[in-house]
């Protein structure tokens, strides 16, 4: 007879399934909602083992309208996917003040699971899978021990017992998984109206970019037909800013129509499998010709931009051609957007190009003396530049003469602009590493790059890259690693540094690209790749629906073949089975065992009976008795019990 479960051990085990669900969440959530988390959990545990009252009722409903206009406060909402798993983890943390019952612990443990699937919702990649799997199986342990109430009956091994309940139902997760219906679109992608999670924006001040590479998170990974280009050719097109008002460059909202691209050379296809970035553009390389049309359309700047924000993994095939000339012909109105300058702002700068332009033969060797001018005077290549005042391009150019792509691509623009020259500003991602274990360019958060295009006659756009003339290496290697120094900060250098931890790091990329691959993508496409290797060719939601009712009978013979060997009667051992045969003998002679009757109270009823049989029923019996209730049979007894009943004639 096992003992109760006590309180502290029932708040003991859901303590811990709740904070394994909101581990997940921890480099997402405010790091406050964490520490409320953290704090009302350690007080309530302090509060059960010390027998301290729980907090009054209007004192828990003031602390909840506080907890969640702080979330409100963090998120400007209460709705979306963030707020939503924010606040639920905040009032999660608040209900243990109240919790007291069995019931209102299986609630929280409920509450757990709810933030399992926010995770999955949120993130779908190897480090979720790894912290959310053993939260569920907690989960369960916890809903097991926690709902437990009585004290009859031996304690369970709850570990023990929901891990072969899980075991039991994963083949009927994979067949449902693998033959469910699918439809256009993913689950997974959960609109969210927060602000991204990592990547480009819509608008660039000085710094913006520096920031940003100071993440060595994947942004995308492409696999090309072929060679993969040099990383100097290595420029995947993002948004494209217009607009400038001294101090930051933002997307235009004009809507002008897209100038024709004439494309030179060899085309060069490629798949390109992008992570989740909450935004509507698609990056690809310059210039594109050919991509999805039934996923993106390209802009009047030749963007890629999608009808909804990318929330989920996803792959598309394109073909981009590296010698191109792009909109040989502007109108007037594309002329005065990619020419305009903020009144007033920058009044240096505009003084600078308008003496460099007066001092050039034309455009073109305008454009050499800007980029000279960076190359050659004392300009500065690095992660961390000082701030600039209000009109960031004079203090840059004449003041701080130290910044990071963004700053040169906005210098230059700049100076393009006040000589007349039509010029904007590209965002995207430049270089990459390339992984030869799994045959692909991985494209981190640290390639993001800015550029300059300017606008000439007879060659239509133009990419310059003013990067280039200040720091070579950044764009010749297609990394940060050779354009700073030593000293300072680059994300990954020290796993580069050394040869086997690069490889580790290589081979684990590799396996997040097949979970992307196999798992995370396998949407209607996929399946109906699974049914024709099946050879069911052209599928519909019949053949669909087959394959699953199919699948569901295999997995539950599987598991009823399974449940009758688990619950098989015991098989009975050599002792028993010798005794039964005696039994069995004696019986066809009407002698029968009664159930009450034991071994030994059976023999002497037999000798009274059968006196001629007394004195080999007494010997078996003592036998059989030492051998199937002793400590350890001899096995010599086992043979001669087993002798003696083969020739044992009544």
């Amino acid at each position: 007879m096992a003992e109760p479960v006590r309180p502290i051990r029932r708040l003991g085990w859901t303590l811990a399934a709740l904070a394994a669900a909101i581990l997940p969440h921890a480099r997402w959530v405010p790091s406050w909602v964490v520490g409320l988390a953290l704090a009302v959990g350690a007080w309530r545990l302090l509060a059960e083992r010390r027998g301290w009252g729980l907090p009054g009722r209007w004192l828990r409903s003031g602390v909840a309208v506080l907890t969640a206009a702080g979330v409100m406060l963090s998120y400007r909402s209460l709705n979306g996917l963030e707020a939503g798993t924010a606040l639920l983890i905040a009032m999660a943390a608040l209900k243990l003040t109240e919790t007291r019952a069995p019931r209102e612990h299986m609630l929280l443990v409920f509450i757990g699971w709810f933030l399992c699937l926010a995770a999955f919702l949120r993130q779908q990649d190897l480090p979720t899978v790894a912290m959310v799997l053993p939260a569920a199986w907690l989960l369960a342990a916890a809903l097991l021990e926690v709902s437990r109430v009585g004290d009859e009956g031996p304690r369970p091994r709850p570990f023990v017992a929901t891990g072969a309940m899980l075991a039991k139902a994963l083949p009927l997760a994979l067949v449902l998984f693998l033959f469910f219906p699918r439809v256009q679109g993913h689950f997974w992608g959960a609109p969210s109206s927060e602000k991204a999670v990592t990547g480009l924006n819509d608008e660039m001040s000085p710094g913006d970019l520096s920031e940003l590479t100071l993440s060595d998170t994947v942004a995308f990974r492409v696999t090309f037909q072929g060679e993969p280009p040099a990383p100097r050719d290595r420029y995947f097109r993002g948004p494209v800013l217009s607009d400038f008002d001294g101090f930051t460059w933002r997307a235009s909202q004009t809507r002008i129509f897209t100038p024709a691209v004439e494309f030179l050379g060899a085309p060069l296809d490629y798949r390109i499998t992008m992570e989740p970035h909450r935004r509507r553009w698609l990056f690809a390389l310059d210039m594109v010709g050919r991509w999805p049309a039934d996923m993106a359309a390209q802009s009047w700047d030749y963007q890629l931009l999608t009808r909804f924000p990318v929330n989920a993994v996803i792959a598309y095939d394109a073909r981009s051609y590296l010698r191109f000339r792009a909109g040989l012909d502007i109108t007037t109105a594309m002329r005065r957007l990619e020419s305009r300058l903020p009144p007033g702002r920058n009044p240096r700068t505009v003084e600078l190009a308008r003496r460099m332009r007066a001092a050039a033969a034309d455009d073109t060797a305008y454009i050499q003396s800007v980029l000279a001018m960076f190359r050659e005077q004392e300009f500065f290549y690095t992660l961390e530049p000082p701030r600039l005042e209000r009109n960031s391009v004079d203090d840059f150019l004449f003041n701080t003469r130290r910044g990071f792509c963004g700053h040169f691509a906005s210098a230059f623009t700049t100076l393009m602009r006040a000589a007349g020259i039509p010029a904007r500003v590209v965002t995207g991602y430049q270089g990459g590493d390339f992984n030869p274990l799994g045959g692909y360019l991985i494209v981190r958060q640290s390639n993001a790059h800015a550029w300059s295009e300017v606008w000439l006659e007879s060659k239509g756009w133009t990419r310059v890259d003013p990067t280039a003339a200040v720091a070579p290496e950044r764009v010749e290697r297609g990394g940060l690693d050779a354009a700073l120094p030593e000293g300072e900060f680059v994300p990954g250098r020290f796993a580069r540094d050394s040869e086997w931890l690069w490889r580790a790091q290589l081979a684990w990329d590799v396996v997040n690209a097949r979970w992307n691959d196999w798992v995370v993508k396998f949407d209607l496409d996929r399946q109906q790749e699974l049914l024709e290797r099946l050879g069911v060719e052209d599928a519909d939601w019949r053949d669909v629906a087959t394959a699953l009712a199919a699948g569901l009978a295999a997995v539950s013979a599987l598991l009823a073949a399974w449940l009758a060997w688990e619950h098989r009667p015991p098989r009975r051992d050599a002792a028993a089975i010798a005794y039964a045969r005696f039994e069995r003998r004696l019986r066809r002679r009407g002698i029968e065992r009664a159930p009450h009757e034991g071994p030994r109270v059976f023999a002497r009823r037999i000798a009274a009976r059968r006196p001629e049989l007394a004195a080999f029923a007494s010997e078996f019996t003592e036998l059989y008795a030492r051998v199937r209730y002793g400590p350890a049979p001899d096995p010599a007894d086992l043979a001669r019990l087993a002798r003696l009943v083969r020739g044992f004639r009544p």
